[in-house]
C-alpha cells in the first residue's frame, strides 16, 4: 500500500512539473517576438538542466520549435571532460542538436571564482546562441535557486534589485550579449519536484562535486542555512519566491524613476555630474545602479561601492580626473561627465590564448584591446571547416616570424613589414599573431599569409582595434 501511494505521488509530481513548465514557457513565448522561434538550453548535465532538456524536447517537438542544447566546459573539475561526453551523448539520444565550448576564467581575483565562472559561462552561451541563430536561452533555475539567490543578495546588502531575485524573462541580458533573451521556465518548481521527475523517468545526469563545497557561499546557503530555515518555516522557498515577486514589482517602479532621472542627466552613454548632484543621495544611487546595468555591468554594485563612486566623482577637485574600476567597468570623469568603458589592460597578454570560431562575424578580444574579424571571400581564404575544427591561437611576437601577405613577393620578417606599413612602434605590441594548427596564418595590422589560404575561397581574417 505504501509503495502504491508513493508511486501515485511520484506520478503526480511528474504531471505537476509538466504543467508548471508548459504554463510558464507559454507565458514566456507569448512575450517573445521572433519570426522563427528557436530555443536553446543551457545544459550542464546536472539533474536540473537534464530535466529541463527533457521537458523542452517534448514541448518543442510538439510545437515544431527548433531546439539546441549548449554546454560550457569550464575545466574547473577533473570530471569536466566526462561531463562534456555525457551531455553530447544524452543530447544525441534525444535527437537534440548539441554544441559545446571550452572557456578559461579571467578576472578571478576581482570577481571571485563563482562570479568569474558565471560571467564566462553566460558569455560563452551567448556566443553559441548567436552562432546557431537561437534567440532565446532557457536555464534550469528553480524555486530553491530563487530562494538561495534572494538570501545571498540579502546577506550581501545589494538592495531591492537583489532581493527581487531572478526574473522569468530578460529581453536583453548583459551577460549573454546583444540579441539574446534569457528565460527561466522552472522558477515555480521546487528541487524536490525536479528530483521526483528525474527519478520517475530515470533521467541520467551527472553530479558536480563542487555543489557540496560549502566554501562557496551559495553552497553554504543550500547545504546549511536553508535546511535550518525550512525546519522552522516549512515551505520557506515558496514563501521567499512570492516575496521576490512583490519586490520585482517595487523594483519596476524604482526603475521608472531611474528612467526619469536618466533622461534629465544623460547624454548618450555619459552622465552629467552637475545634474546628478542636484538629486538626493538615494536617487543618485538608484540612477547609478540603473545606468551601470545599461552600460553592461555583469553584476550590481554594493552600497559601499556606490558611496565610494559618489565621493570619487562628485567631491573631487574640478581639475581632477578620477578613475574607478567597478563591476567590470572602467569609470572615469571627463569635463564634468561620468563615462564607462571596458577595462583596458596596461600590457598585452604575454601568454597564448585560444579562440574558437563558430561562425561569428566578429569576436571581441578585450585582453588584446580589439576584435578578430571573419569575412567570407570568394577569392582566397581559410577553409571554414578547418577554422571550426581547430581553435585559433593568439599570441604576441617572439621575434623572427615571417609572413607572406603578397602572393607575388617572398615571405618577409614582421619587423620589416611593420616598418613598411609605417605602424607606430607603440601600437605594434597590441597587434596579436594568429596561429592555426601551429602555423602563422594572420598578423594583425598586416594581413593573412597567402600560403595558408584556399584559392577556392573561404574566411579572411581581419583585426579592429578598440
Amino acid at each position: 500500500m505504501a509503495s502504491s501511494r508513493k508511486s501515485v505521488q511520484t506520478i503526480s509530481a511528474v504531471a505537476d512539473v509538466n504543467e508548471q513548465f508548459e504554463r510558464a514557457l507559454e507565458a514566456i513565448l507569448a512575450r517573445v517576438v521572433v519570426s522563427e522561434p528557436s530555443v536553446a538550453i543551457a545544459y550542464s548535465g546536472g539533474l536540473d538542466s537534464s530535466v529541463l532538456l527533457q521537458l523542452a524536447m517534448h514541448y518543442c517537438r510538439r510545437h515544431q520549435i527548433k531546439l539546441y542544447a549548449f554546454h560550457v566546459h569550464h575545466g574547473l573539475s577533473p570530471n569536466a571532460d566526462e561531463w562534456l561526453r555525457h551531455c553530447e551523448q544524452q543530447a544525441q539520444a534525444l535527437g537534440v542538436p548539441f554544441d559545446a565550448v571550452r572557456i578559461d576564467l579571467v578576472d578571478v581575483n576581482e570577481a571571485g571564482v563563482e562570479q568569474a565562472a558565471r560571467i564566462a559561462r553566460y558569455a560563452a552561451l551567448g556566443d553559441l546562441c548567436r552562432s546557431h541563430g537561437a534567440r532565446l536561452l532557457l536555464t534550469a533555475h528553480h524555486q530553491d535557486d530563487q530562494a538561495e539567490t534572494v538570501l545571498l543578495h540579502l546577506f550581501r546588502g545589494t538592495g531591492l534589485r537583489g532581493l527581487s531575485g531572478m526574473h522569468d524573462l530578460h529581453d536583453e541580458n548583459a551577460l549573454l550579449g546583444e540579441g539574446i533573451m534569457l528565460a527561466r521556465p522552472l522558477l515555480q518548481c521546487s528541487r524536490k519536484q525536479l528530483e521526483a521527475y528525474a527519478s520517475e523517468l530515470q533521467i541520467a545526469h551527472v553530479h558536480d562535486e563542487s555543489n557540496t563545497d560549502t566554501r562557496y557561499r551559495r553552497n553554504a546557503i543550500r547545504q546549511q542555512i536553508m535546511p535550518m530555515i525550512d525546519r522552522h518555516f516549512p515551505g520557506a522557498a515558496a514563501t521567499i519566491t512570492r516575496s521576490a515577486q512583490h519586490w520585482q514589482s517595487a523594483q519596476q517602479l524604482i526603475d521608472q524613476l531611474a528612467e526619469i532621472d536618466l533622461a534629465n542627466c544623460a547624454e548618450g552613454h555619459a552622465l552629467n555630474l552637475s545634474s546628478m548632484a542636484a538629486l538626493s543621495e538615494q536617487r543618485i544611487d538608484n540612477l547609478l545602479r540603473y545606468w551601470l546595468l545599461l552600460q553592461g555591468a555583469p553584476y550590481p554594485p554594493s552600497t559601499a561601492q556606490l558611496s565610494q563612486l559618489r565621493m570619487q566623482m562628485l567631491d573631487a577637485r574640478a581639475d581632477a580626473h578620477p578613475s574607478v574600476v567597478l563591476c567590470g567597468l572602467q569609470l572615469q570623469r571627463h569635463a564634468g561627465w561620468l563615462v564607462a568603458s571596458a577595462i583596458m589592460h596596461s600590457h598585452p597578454p604575454a601568454e597564448p590564448m585560444r579562440v574558437q570560431w563558430r561562425g561569428e562575424r566578429e569576436i571581441e578580444i578585450p585582453e588584446w584591446q580589439g576584435s578578430l574579424l571573419f569575412t567570407r571571400a570568394e577569392s582566397t581564404g581559410i577553409c571554414p571547416q578547418r577554422l571550426q575544427a581547430s581553435a585559433i591561437t593568439l599570441q604576441p611576437r617572439a621575434g623572427g616570424e615571417r609572413l607572406k601577405p603578397d602572393p607575388t613577393r617572398p615571405s618577409r620578417t614582421l619587423k620589416n613589414l611593420f616598418q613598411e606599413a609605417a605602424l607606430p612602434a607603440q601600437q605594434r605590441p597590441w597587434l596579436p599573431l594568429a596561429y592555426l594548427e601551429g602555423q602563422l596564418v594572420f598578423a594583425a595590422g598586416l594581413g593573412m599569409d597567402v600560403r595558408h589560404a584556399d584559392a577556392r575561397g573561404g574566411i579572411v581574417l581581419g583585426w579592429r582595434g578598440a
